[in-house]
């Protein structure tokens, strides 16, 4: 009973993780889609792309977000080392790597226009 209560919260926990991102999504980058979504146990994930842009963020206690350009991988940390002090798993830690992130993604399309 205590193992089935343990993967239970695991699970929430993961769930939890990936709906924060997802949503912050919907009501922010809506032009990225969902293609997976990973839920095993303590790990979360969810990988997002726009067509031109993909972004994988996943951990499981500790977590990143990396961005793929043309084939070419970059770490959020590249663009602002801050983030390396909100690297452990937090709601608190999602919001502030994905704020910086929506600045990346912001900044990208100012140039590119």
């Amino acid at each position: 009973m205590a193992l089935l209560m343990e993967s239970s919260m695991i699970n929430s926990f993961s769930n939890t993780n990936n709906e924060i991102v997802k949503n912050y999504f919907n009501t922010n980058k809506s032009s990225f889609k969902v293609i997976l979504e990973i839920n095993y146990g303590p790990y979360w994930g969810v990988r997002l792309t726009n067509g031109e842009i993909e972004i994988h963020i996943s951990g499981d206690i500790g977590f990143e977000i990396e961005i793929f350009i043309n084939n070419s991988k970059y770490s959020l940390w590249q663009y602002d080392r801050s983030v390396n002090n909100a690297m452990k798993t937090s709601d608190d830690n999602i919001h502030y790597q994905l704020n910086i992130l929506n600045n990346f993604l912001s900044d990208s399309d100012k140039k590119s226009n």
